[in-house]
């Protein structure tokens, strides 16, 4: 059947000032379900962030900000913390809450302060200063128990004692804390060098812990008696010791400043192997579940794996097997999660290159590595409409303490138009800042709404929501006025007339204000029926329609969706699981009549769904599968959905980091295999003929990609050589021929 030419024009833009933030520490949940990461301020504009992932499908469950480090306590809201100061993150652990939960997670810093993360109130709610100067490494007690099989887990908890956290500190001496229902309490004080304590270990029992200093020695203290006998002490002559890690059997591994990984025995402290594999500093070390295979990686970005080699019934050693570099920077972290993709288990590494890889722990030569994403902390940004003079596209970008709200294209200036299949255009779309609006105090933004036919602009952080009016002069946008302060929530948007606001509050509810008088109206809360045996914590995602009359809420953890009536603000019913699969959505979005709600998820579903009658659209029953199979095939997972009507098509638009896919809803997709040998037969045609789901690669990382206007696509990128340019110079590597 052949098919109309769609024409589309595309702007492309590279405004965003995008630096993602470097990765300081990784940390595997006790349930291994979950997977935390730390990071660093990408610049002065942004904040450090604590980052959650799931293991199963690679996807970020949540992010959480912290507050500035330059902000003014005396122009901060309430007592919440402020989360450290300058110096980097050295360690990430995660801890037992008050109800026996792991919905806490605790971080060290070089400023000398451990700080506490509550991932349900998704925000700081503790500090506690060290007193011995910087904290160069932190471990959480890795106590083991019996799970329902008779094997052994790890856990953080012992015998139904606190989680005890032992910091390495810039005193030479090592620190103990007790997570308790009532916080951080300092217990006890262990060594004491003539350097500084660069890392530290605990042994699988809780009876011993390993501390490298700065002088060159590795000091084994039993932790048994109450100030810790010092049992073995071992000299590497003039280094750092960077990096420890007891593993199971007794036997220290360290990694130093001369770039040597070596294997001690842990009774006479006598060298079994060394081995001279990096070109740096060894900065972490690793180990397999089994025990069988260490890890190790530094500032040469290298990834090396040993093995230990059974000869005879007690008689082992330990060889070198593997590198990879998959890094182009120094590598921070490296942490082990037990269910994964990989069989056996994968192993996490993270740097100052911002990205994450995971490679397989049980067969590292084997597989290839796999990065989690390729655009690490997107900013958040969304078309907010069209600007009536200039005909201009209207997008604001919320980034960590303000919101800015850009024009992008001019009515004198012609976007490109492509027929289908569509091409990136040549030059880039002329982009022009309205305003830019800061968080009150300076805290971090969790979410924000901008409405244009009102001017209102909504901004809430970890505090307070705040409402003000913005009014037009000499094109640009001025603030007029504040008209109220509401509760923090962790979503918001506003209602077509500019008179109500709707937040996704704390509590779970979503409350419905009205402005002017800044009462709370309704509050909703069916979506929070089954939510109680659901996922502990996600950020979940709300979404209305175009027209405001409908609007989106995730539940359980990003794998269900409720609609409300935003016109009545009732309950309008869930949308059925049946399509469902275990993955979280990683995309929603409503056609521009509001009619249907469109939905991807991690495992590359996409469904339509009819919004009146709450069920899977005719088009998906008949061709979603087909989607799927397409989407499997495309890098990266979707980010970004959106939708247009034009006389003849319905398109549907699915973004990635890597791609854009575009597809019409009005005609079927053919399924991807058929394709494949149609192309087989074709004499070099690039397309099949009329295949409907097109894809467009994209040579740089794509931060948002939309449908801005009637068959207008709107691209928003960033050269991945200009965010290098941000990042500390690795280490030099000659290369044969320079």
């Amino acid at each position: 059947m052949n098919r109309t030419p769609i024409q589309i024009k595309v702007r492309k833009t590279r405004f965003v000032d995008w630096k993602p933030g470097a990765v300081s520490a990784i940390a595997a949940a006790p349930n291994q379900i979950h997977l935390a990461v730390a990071r660093e301020a990408g610049d002065g504009k942004s904040c450090r962030a604590v980052e959650v992932w799931e293991t199963e499908y690679w996807t970020q469950v949540m992010e959480i900000k912290a507050p500035h480090v330059e902000e003014d306590p005396n122009t901060r809201h309430g007592n919440e913390p402020d989360g450290g100061g300058h110096g980097e993150i050295t360690g990430l652990a995660w801890v037992q809450d008050g109800s026996g939960k792991y919905n806490t997670l605790v971080t060290s810093g070089l400023d000398g302060m451990l700080v506490v993360w509550n991932l349900q109130q998704k925000k700081i709610v503790g500090t506690l200063e060290a007193g011995g100067g910087a904290i160069w490494d932190m471990t959480c007690h890795p106590a083991r128990r019996k799970n329902s099989t008779g094997g052994e887990v790890a856990s953080t908890e012992r015998d139904g004692q606190p989680s005890q956290i032992a910091c390495a500190c810039d005193d030479g001496r090592v620190r103990v804390f007790a997570y308790t229902p009532q916080g951080l309490e300092f217990r006890k004080v262990i060594g004491r060098a003539e350097g500084r304590a660069l890392s530290v270990a605990w042994q699988g029992d809780h009876s011993a812990l390993a501390v490298g200093t700065s002088d060159g020695f590795i000091r084994v203290y039993n932790t048994q008696q109450l100030l810790g006998r010092e049992a073995v002490c071992i000299s590497l002559g003039d280094c750092c010791v960077w990096s420890l890690l007891l593993l199971d059997d007794g036997t220290i591994v360290s990694g130093d400043s001369n770039g040597t990984t070596s294997f001690w025995d842990p009774e006479f402290g006598t060298l079994l192997h060394e081995f001279n594999q990096h070109e740096g500093d060894v900065l972490c070390i690793a180990a397999s579940t089994s025990g069988s295979s260490v890890f190790s990686s530094g500032i040469d970005s290298k990834i090396c794996s040993f093995e230990k080699v059974e000869h005879e019934p007690g008689s082992c050693e330990w060889v070198y097997t593997d590198y990879k570099r998959t890094h182009t920077h120094d590598v921070h972290s490296l942490a082990i999660v037990a269910d994964s993709i990989f069989d056996g288990g994968a192993i996490v590494s993270g740097g100052n290159d911002t990205q994450l890889f995971a490679y397989s722990a049980d067969n590292f030569s084997s597989f290839h590595p796999v990065r989690f994403c390729r655009c690490p902390q997107l900013p958040n940004m969304s078309i907010a409409g069209t600007q009536e003079d200039t005909q201009g596209t209207i997008i604001t970008v919320q980034r960590d303490l303000c919101v800015e709200v850009w024009q992008i294209g001019k009515k004198q200036e012609k976007a490109e138009r492509s027929r289908w299949p569509i091409r990136l255009p040549g030059r880039e779309a002329s982009s022009s800042l309205l305003c830019m609006v800061d968080s009150p105090a300076r805290h971090p933004i969790r979410c924000s709404a901008f409405c244009p036919k009102s001017g209102i602009l909504a901004i809430s952080d970890t505090c307070l929501t705040t409402v003000t009016r913005l009014d037009k002069r000499n094109n640009r946008l001025k603030h007029k006025a504040l008209l109220g302060t509401f509760p923090s929530a962790f979503a918001v948007f506003i209602t077509g007339d500019g008179s109500k606001l709707c937040l996704h509050c704390t509590d779970g509810s979503i409350g419905v204000y009205d402005i002017v008088t800044a009462q709370r109206d309704v509050s909703l809360i069916e979506h929070l029926a089954e939510s109680e045996t659901c996922r502990d914590f996600s950020e979940e995602v709300l979404v209305s329609s175009m027209n405001k009359k409908w609007f989106a809420i995730t539940a359980e953890g990003k794998r269900r969706i409720h609609v409300y009536n935003a016109e009545r603000m009732e309950y309008h019913g869930p949308l059925p699981c049946s399509w469902e699969s275990l993955a979280p959505i990683t995309a929603l979005a409503f056609d521009e009549d509001g009619q249907h709600l469109g939905a991807c998820t991690a495992d590359d579903l996409f469904c339509l769904f009819n919004v009146q009658e709450r069920k899977p659209s005719p088009w998906t029953t008949n061709h979603g599968s087909n989607v799927s199979r397409r989407l499997e095939k495309v890098s990266g997972l979707a980010h970004s959905l959106s939708f247009c009507r034009t006389q003849h098509a319905l398109l549907a638009m699915i973004g990635t980091p890597n791609s854009v896919c575009v597809f019409d809803l009005n005609a079927p997709v053919t399924d991807s295999d058929k394709v494949s040998k149609k192309r087989k037969r074709s004499t070099g045609a690039k397309d099949a003929g009329d295949a409907n789901f097109k894809v467009l690669a994209l040579p740089e990382p794509c931060l948002h990609v939309s449908l801005a206007k009637e068959t207008e696509l709107l691209i928003v990128e960033k050269p991945w050589l200009d965010v290098l340019e941000s990042f500390p110079p690795p280490l030099y590597r000659h290369r044969y021929g320079t």
